[in-house]
């Protein structure tokens, strides 16, 4: 890549408390690139943390990015990366109407390396970046194929130092990118746009990605407890690290959608993970779709163990049982109550829920208002 210069994006955690960033620096160097190092990346990245990384990378001269972490870092990076080439007034101006101006990004960015210590994310593969708007309590998401990753590294070792909670949080994350990829609305049912520029970046489930995500879900199944109960199983870090990087490519094309809508919102008034929010609704979405796609549900149930029904409409409906038995293995919330949403919440929740039409346009039903009420209010409780 002809690189000088390059500027490492971080949190303070994987800084402090492993040996992975120095491993990096001390490799970059020997080929005599210099270092930077920013790690003031947040867990679920704010608005004004992206605006201290863009500041501080403003004053420094560099050819390329390299982003170690989770999607926090990844997706700080992308940001940090499309505000130094291109700045503008506000880190609101290119994210899409209503909520920003959508302005057009000019160009290509600086050659980005990602290289995730989480397995979950995917961020590594797709071109979203997501982030929190503290005023308005929500999450907003940025896509657009300029902010891919230049090349992704990804090697299992660098998630063992990840904590039990984190890698079921994560993992989780990847288990709804495939789910929600999987189910989304059908490249070929899809309205075409009045213009080539508004083609949106997800092209809804497909053959391709179909299978991916379908691979993903079963590794999932196979893996993900036992890296939780065990994070040394290399063989199980091996399995969600290629789960959760085919699960990025399976969401980076398909698009999620009901549930990682939601989760924005509940990510911007909760403390809880992102992983968390995105699954926390996983039983009572699947139990919507039983009726649209039993096909793809019925093979869900049987790729999380559950395939002991004959009839493919029972074998959907066991889809939900099997994520609650997934969910319940580990200390996961029961149900939104858990998170300190009140059923008074939910219509707030669902209007908010309605302004991230970049992921529900992707859902394979009509996501109303009433819709998304619906589904939280069977997520109250989950168990």
């Amino acid at each position: 890549m002809k690189v000088s210069k390059a500027l490492l994006i971080c949190g303070k955690n994987i800084y402090e408390k492993t040996e992975i960033i120095r491993n990096i620096v001390k490799n970059v160097e020997s080929e005599g690139i210099e270092v930077g190092i920013w790690n003031g990346v947040e867990p679920e990245p704010t608005l004004e943390s992206v605006e201290e990384g863009i500041e501080y990378a403003s004053d420094v001269k560099f050819d390329a990015l390299v982003a170690v972490g989770g999607g926090s870092s990844i997706d700080t990076a992308k940001l940090i990366n499309l505000y130094t080439t291109y700045p503008t007034e506000s880190v609101l101006d290119y994210i899409p109407q209503p909520v920003g101006k959508g302005k057009p990004i000019p160009g290509v960015l600086k050659p980005l390396i990602a290289i995730p210590t989480t397995s979950g994310s995917g961020s590594e593969t797709t071109p979203t970046a997501v982030f929190t708007v503290a005023e308005s309590g929500l999450k907003f998401g940025l896509t657009h194929e300029y902010l891919l990753p230049t090349l992704a590294v990804v090697d299992p070792i660098n998630t063992i130092t990840m904590p039990q909670q984190t890698t079921a949080s994560t993992g989780l994350d990847a288990l709804m990118h495939a789910i929600e990829a999987y189910t989304s609305k059908p490249y070929n049912v899809r309205p075409k746009p009045i213009r080539s520029d508004l083609r949106p970046v997800y092209v809804g489930s497909n053959p391709v990605s179909d299978n991916i995500a379908e691979r993903s879900i079963e590794l999932i199944g196979k893996y993900l407890k036992r890296a939780y109960h065990n994070g040394q199983d290399l063989e199980a870090r091996f399995g969600m690290s290629l789960a959760s990087y085919m699960a990025g490519i399976a969401l980076g094309n398909a698009g999620t959608h009901i549930s990682h809508a939601i989760s924005l919102v509940l990510g911007g008034i909760t403390d809880a993970s992102h992983g968390v929010c995105a699954a926390i609704t996983a039983p009572a979405l699947l139990e919507v779709l039983i009726e649209v796609v039993p096909e793809k549900l019925a093979k869900i149930a049987g790729m999380l163990g559950y395939d002991d029904e004959p009839s493919i409409k029972k074998r959907a409906a066991r889809s939900v049982e099997a994520i609650k038995d997934l969910l319940s293995g580990f200390e996961f919330p029961n149900g939104l109550y858990d998170l300190g949403i009140k059923e008074s919440d939910i219509p707030s929740i669902a209007e908010k829920t309605l302004l991230m039409r970049r992921l529900l346009n992707q859902s394979p039903v009509d996501a109303s208002k009433k819709l998304i009420e619906r589904i939280l209010m069977r997520s109250l409780k989950l168990w």
